[in-house]
Formats: C-alpha cells, structure tokens, sequence
C-alpha cells in the first residue's frame, strides 16, 4: 500500500541513443530521486526511438519510475530539438503540479516541500545572479538577440534545468507561448530552450518566481549551495567534472554495467563522497563575496563557534529574508498594519481604498474591529469539538483516536491501520495514511515536529491562531463515495448570522490533480458559473441528499457569528464536520471573482448594525 507522498509528480526528459551519455546521467538523477522519497511519482517523458533503445541494461531505469511517456516524433528530426519540444510542452503531456528536473543531475534530499509552492511556475536564477552580473552575460545576450525581443528588460534569467509548474490556466498558456517562442527560435537556427523562455516570462508579465537556489544548485557557480543543496545540478560541462558521477569515465562505466555499477549506490547515499576533497567552485558574484570582508569575518565566526549550519544569506534572496522578518514582527506586534500591508501588495491598493462592500474588506473590519475574542476557540480543531457536542451535534465528529502535545510521543502501533493525522492549530499539515505498516515514522514526527514549533498565522496577519495550543492528532479515515471526485468532496457554505445562501464545493484535491471548486446557490441548487476565477470547475455537482440537514446544522453552528464558513463532508448518506473558518484565503481571496466577492462582502455589510465596532 502506498503512504503519505507528495503531490507534485517529478518529470524528466530523455532523449537519448546507446552512443551518448544521457540515459546513464538520467539513471543517476532517477536513482536518486527515488532514493530519497520511496513514494514519489516519477514520470519518464521520452521519443519513441529513445524508448525502442530502452532494451538491455538500458531498460533498468524502469523500474525506479512510476510512468513512461512515449511521443512520436519524424525520424528527421534532430535530437537536441526533440529533447526541447518535450520539455516546453511538457504542460500538455502531464496532468497536475509537476516539478521538471534536468537528467544531468542528483536529488540529495527529499522535495516534499514543493507542494506548498503556490506560484504558477518558479525556478532558480542561472547563475546563482541577476542577469547583468551573469559571467556569461555577454553570451547570452548575443544568444537571445536572435529572437527580437527588448534583452534590456531582463532582471532575473532563469535556468531551465529544474522548474516547478502548476496545473492552473496561467501555466497553460505560459507553456503554449513558450512552445511557439521555441518554433520561431528554432527557426532562426537556435536550438536551445532558455532564450525562448526568458522572451516568454517577459510577454507574460514575469510569472516566473524566483524560488531558492537549493533547488537548483548549478555546481559551477553554486558554492554557497552545496551545503544545503536539495538538486545537485552538473550543467553537463566537460571541463567541469566537479563530482565522480558527473565525470565521463564514470557515466561509461554506468554504460557497461547499469545499476550494478561500483559504489553507485553508495554515492548516491553520500553525494559528498564524489568530490575531491579541496575543491571549490566559484565564480561571478560569489567569487566576490569569497574575497570579501563579510566572508572573512563569517568564516571566523564558523570556525570559532563550530556552528553546523550555513551562515550565509544569498544575495538575490535577501529580500524575502528580510520580508520574512518583516512579516513575522509585524504579525506580533501590529497586525493591523501588517493585514494593510499584505492586502496592498497583492492587490495594489490601499484595502482602506477598496470598496466599501468588498469581502475582503468586510473581512479586514470584522477581524480587527469587532468583538471576537471566541474566534481562536472555534479555530482549534480539537477544541471546537466541544462546540459542536455542546450544540446537540456530537454524531456529525469524525472519531479522534489519539492527542499528543508533542510530535515524539505519537504511537503507531496504537492506531488503526488507516487515519488521518494533522494539527490543531494550523491548515495544510494533514497527512492521509492508508496503510499504517508502509508509512515512515521517523519522517512522519520530524514532519510534526517541524509543524508544531511554527506559531501559526502570524505572518499572515490572523492572530486568532496565536492563542491556540499547539498538538497533533489523529483522526477517522473518511472514504470518498462520490464518482465524480477523486478526493473527499467538502462542501463550504458561507453563512450569515446562521444564514447561507451559497456553497463552495471543494473536489478533485488529491495529488492528481490541482483541486477544483464550483459555487452552487442553496435555495435552487443552481450552478453560479464565474463566481471562481481559480481553477473552477465544469462539472455538475448533484445536489447532496442531505441538503437540509446541513442547512440546519449550518444555521445552529453559524448563528452567532456575523460571518462563519461552515464546511462538511456527506458521505454515505451521513454528515461529517469538518471545520470552521472566519478568515477564508487569510482576509485576501484571490480565487473568487469580483463579482462574488462584492456579493458576499454586501451580504456581511448589511449585518453591521448586528456586531459592535471597537
């Protein structure tokens, strides 16, 4: 059976014969990838004349992915143009959130943290450095002149080589501009994806994100990354043969003897053991900041205090760093002020200047003007429950089968073979197990421990959670009945004063694909098409059998509140609760048009006269 794993699929692409390297590179990466997370989805896009050479030892790869994606492609057409077209159309080929990794490189650690990237596409600067003070700049901007486009706009020059992509429509048609972008390179002779795709983040208002350059550590200028790299990225350089596995010698031997190899496994284990003790690499800007003073005195401060961790600060990382430390103060000590700052950075303007009916607004008022000191209550998963039973509704709770107060002293053997364990006092920490003898333990309280020391909703300026304590527990396994969902479908009716006019219903949030959500009127059960402006789905929802009886339950749980999101699962013909929300997206929906945002903010501004204003 099959534990927790992490939704977002890993993609290669191998375009490969038996007289090149590529296949044993790729070996290597996969090896490695499966090494360090078991359960991950791994898909091999390739041609279908790399797939007929995958015979022989070149057929072992087999068995470390979970897929293999065959294109046909002309036989006329070169390889270094079939490997490009796979890659930059990849967003059709696959289905859900991928993460693209090059085949010339080696996963060192677990990527599991890349399901919480909610950006459309993110990737690594090349170079570890902004455009203009790339070593290569000058090559690159005669590489790009080709495709006539303004080169003087380019602040952040990404490498291709690792690149997490969303299943939403901005990514779709980020990846279809990037395809004819491709063509019209190839045309003039340029065979080579990053031109295109620098040309193509420009056009589509740089929806690339700059993420880490852990995930994406390019040997050759990356120094500061080897030690805590999570992708260990060669470049396929010849005069750079930073890593045995990366040298030719070695990959013909992988030729010759597959993954029987000498000491493959134990390299792929110990990455550190592949290079040559001594060696540095650094270039470019980090060869600046190696004969600075700052590097002087860190390195002082290193040595001196035997400190086991990284000192330094990337340069074009400080300022989400420093926008981090912003965030995390302010959310403490002003988290007024933070929520208006927050709310004008992603919107653009003052949420003082918003409409006066706008939900977020209503949303922003309601949390730090009115009287809800009860919130943080209600927001805790575990004591909520008491609510729920104090309200005649105790048959609705999922069975809570363990409580610990810390992620060391959870019990396996005490478990049934399937539950669900998440925190009380956070959203998006919840591990589904289904077979309990296949899940890592180890992982598993490392994972809680790590959910635990985080005071939850500080950043985001909803100090209702601060005051929640902070545990871990384990919940009733509930099983999806409904066939047009590959997930549990949850149904969250926004209510009024215990009066709800509309559902979300929330389906399709497993990892295969991104979750869609539909909004339904209650009173008809009519389907409001454009009210979500984030993967909406285009399905018909049936009305749930027992509708009324959540409409009660909805109004007994809400009718206090101004504003309350009820959310509930019906399965089986049986309701199950599921949570309470009062500030849905942290106060600053983004998924929601304008339209249903005025709608429900009207709805909660007519109810002001009801709640006290401080």
């Amino acid at each position: 059976m099959e534990e927790y794993r992490m939704k977002t699929k890993l993609v290669y692409v191998l375009v490969s014969s038996k007289e090149d390297l590529y296949w044993e590179q790729c070996l290597i990466s996969v090896m490695s990838a499966r090494y360090q997370m078991p359960q991950a989805q791994i898909y091999l896009v390739c041609d279908d004349q790399t797939n007929d050479s995958l015979c022989g030892k070149r057929e072992e790869i087999k068995q470390f992915i979970t897929k293999l994606i065959v294109i046909p492609f002309d036989k006329d057409v070169k390889k270094i143009r079939r490997s490009r077209i796979l890659k930059v159309t990849l967003r059709k080929i696959i289905n859900g959130d991928f993460l693209y990794i090059d085949c010339d490189t080696l996963i060192t650690h677990s990527l599991d943290e890349i399901d919480d990237c909610s950006f459309s596409l993110a990737a690594v600067l090349d170079g570890h450095c902004i455009f203009k003070r790339h070593p290569m700049f000058d090559f690159f901007v005669k590489q790009n002149k080709h495709l006539d486009y303004p080169i003087d706009k380019i602040v952040k020059y990404f490498n291709g080589g690792v690149m997490y992509v969303k299943d939403n429509i901005e990514a779709h048609e980020f990846y279809e501009s990037w395809h004819n972008n491709y063509l019209i390179s190839c045309s003039k002779g340029s065979f080579i994806d990053e031109p295109s795709l620098s040309k193509t983040n420009i056009e589509h208002g740089y929806l690339i994100h700059e993420i880490d350059g852990s995930w994406n550590c390019q040997i050759r200028f990356g120094a500061l990354y080897l030690s805590v790299n999570k992708i260990l990225h060669f470049c396929s350089k010849k005069n750079m043969p930073v890593s045995y596995l990366s040298q030719k010698a070695y990959l013909k031997k992988i030729k010759e003897y597959g993954i029987n190899t000498e000491n493959l496994m134990d390299y792929i284990r110990d990455w550190k053991s592949t290079i040559p003790q001594g060696l540095v690499t650094c270039v470019g800007e980090d060869a600046s900041f190696a004969v600075s003073p700052l590097y002087e005195s860190s390195r002082k401060h290193f040595i001196n205090n035997k400190i086991k961790r990284s000192l330094y600060i990337p340069h074009h990382n400080f300022k989400d760093y420093i926008i981090s430390i912003r965030n995390n103060m302010l959310g403490r000590i002003a988290p007024k002020y933070l929520s208006q700052l927050l709310y004008k950075e992603l919107f653009g303007i003052d949420i003082r200047q918003a409409i006066e009916y706008d939900f977020n607004k209503m949303l922003y008022i309601l949390s730090f003007y009115s009287n809800n000191k009860e919130w943080s209550t209600y927001a805790d998963k575990l004591a909520v429950r008491d609510y729920i039973a104090a309200k005649g509704l105790k048959h609705i709770l999922p069975v809570v089968y363990k409580i610990w107060d810390n992620s060391r002293d959870i019990d396996f053997e005490s478990l049934p073979n399937k539950f669900v364990l998440k925190c009380n006092h956070d959203n998006g920490s919840t591990i589904i197990v289904i077979d309990r003898y296949s899940i890592s333990d180890d992982y598993v309280k490392k994972y809680y421990s790590k959910k635990l020391s985080k005071q939850f909703g500080i950043s985001t300026a909803e100090p209702h959670y601060m005051n929640i304590p902070r545990k871990v527990f384990a919940e009733e396994h509930l099983e999806n009945d409904k066939p047009f969902s590959d997930s549990l479908v949850s149904y969250k009716f926004f209510s009024f004063y215990g009066m709800a006019e509309y559902c979300q219903i929330i389906y399709d949030s497993t990892y295969h694909n991104n979750q869609k959500s539909i909004i339904y009127r209650i009173s008809d059960w009519k389907k409001q098409v454009g009210f979500i402006s984030k993967n909406e789905g285009n399905i018909d929802i049936p009305c749930p059998n027992k509708l009324s009886e959540m409409k009660n339950i909805v109004k007994l749980l809400s009718e206090n509140f101004p504003f309350c999101r009820v959310d509930l699962y019906e399965i089986n013909d049986r309701i199950y609760f599921s949570e309470l929300t009062f500030m849905p997206g942290a106060g600053r929906i983004k998924s929601f048009s304008q339209h249903f945002l005025n709608t429900l903010g009207k709805e909660l501004k007519s109810t002001e006269y009801k709640w006290k204003l401080s």
